[in-house]
């Protein structure tokens, strides 16, 4: 009777074992395997969790100065299911203003301005003069779970000095892409006082 009991009692006990091993086992392929992205019915691809807008500055802050560039740093998420390919950036709020990009001097890096890895690609930046919208294209899109910057550098900074606001998407990979808003970035512009010497 008692080894009977024994060999009950050790099969129970391989069984649960075998279901505990089982369960961690589950536990961390599910945990490895990669989000997968949004796809619409239409074919359209989105971020399973859009990027982040992780900075938007700039250390040239008085109005009218010459080539001032402004730092954009985008957190895209290990879970966002989609390389990030499309930025664009929207002058939404300002004072009577109309900005110009020189876009063959926009450059793009990993890290922050403080802290900067190895540079991307562009494979197209175009600025829209009517909507005020700067449009950059990686030659090679940027894999979730990176940090990245964009180094936008301008003519010139608004004549006026005042606050200004940026509405930044962002757009993954693939033939019909969703733009997703990712935030807003803001700028103060200050006005250069001029000092008179006798």
């Amino acid at each position: 009777m008692i080894k009977l009991w024994s060999q009950k009692m050790g099969r129970r006990s391989l069984l649960a074992l075998g279901l505990a091993s089982a369960t961690c086992f589950g536990t961390i392929i599910s945990h490895r395997l990669p989000t997968a992205a949004v796809q619409l019915a239409d074919g359209t691809t989105a971020f399973n969790s859009p990027p982040r807008l992780a900075d938007f500055v700039t250390l040239d802050t008085y109005t009218y100065e010459r080539h001032p560039t402004y730092y954009v740093t985008v957190n895209l998420l290990p879970e966002a299911g989609e390389s990030l390919e499309t930025l664009t950036v929207s002058l939404i709020e300002g004072r009577f203003t109309r900005l110009n990009y020189r876009t063959d001097n926009i450059r793009v890096f990993e890290g922050t301005r403080r802290d900067r890895g190895p540079e991307y690609s562009v494979a197209a930046a175009d600025f829209d003069d009517d909507t005020q919208t700067l449009t950059i294209r990686l030659a090679e899109p940027a894999e979730p779970g990176r940090l990245l910057t964009f180094a936008l550098d301008l003519v010139r900074n608004p004549r006026w000095d005042g606050v200004y606001l940026y509405d930044v998407t962002a757009a993954p990979a693939g033939e019909n892409p969703r733009f997703q808003r990712i935030g807003t970035g803001r700028i103060h512009i200050y006005r250069r006082e001029l000092i008179f010497f006798h």
